[in-house]
């Protein structure tokens, strides 16, 4: 498999990613992001997988990602994934949206199921 392979198998994967989690759908999401990951929201919140599966089934629900232009460096079976993401999500809880744009570091690692998020780091962009 050639780089631009591996660097198409990504974007699906983490276009997979938005997709699954605006559609709720935990089960796909949880296949998506490794048993090792840290996840640190733009807001400086710290989640491992657990935590953050927990996060994103009951305390918030996603209403759009949208993602700007992606930079995938492939390293063999690692890529670091950069660029800007847009969320519109709300608490569960609560009726009004919340609209934050961030950019994004993302460590993805190819094991037996497939290419998956083992860091996720969001930064807000500055006003």
């Amino acid at each position: 498999m050639n780089e631009q392979q591996r660097i198409d198998e990504i974007l699906a994967a983490e276009q997979a990613r938005r997709e699954a989690l605006v559609a709720d759908d935990h089960a796909r999401v949880s296949q998506l992001f490794a048993d090792e990951l840290v996840y640190v929201h733009t807001t400086g919140l710290i989640h491992d997988k657990a935590q953050y599966l927990a996060y994103a089934r009951d305390t918030v629900a996603y209403l759009a990602i949208e993602r700007g232009e992606l930079n995938v460096r492939v390293h063999g079976d690692v890529a670091i994934m950069t660029g800007t993401q847009t969320n519109t999500l709300k608490k569960r809880s609560e009726e009004s949206s919340v609209y934050a744009e961030g950019f994004v570091t993302q460590v993805w690692t190819r094991g037996p199921s497939g290419w998956q998020i083992a860091s996720f780091h969001g930064s807000r962009l500055p006003q």
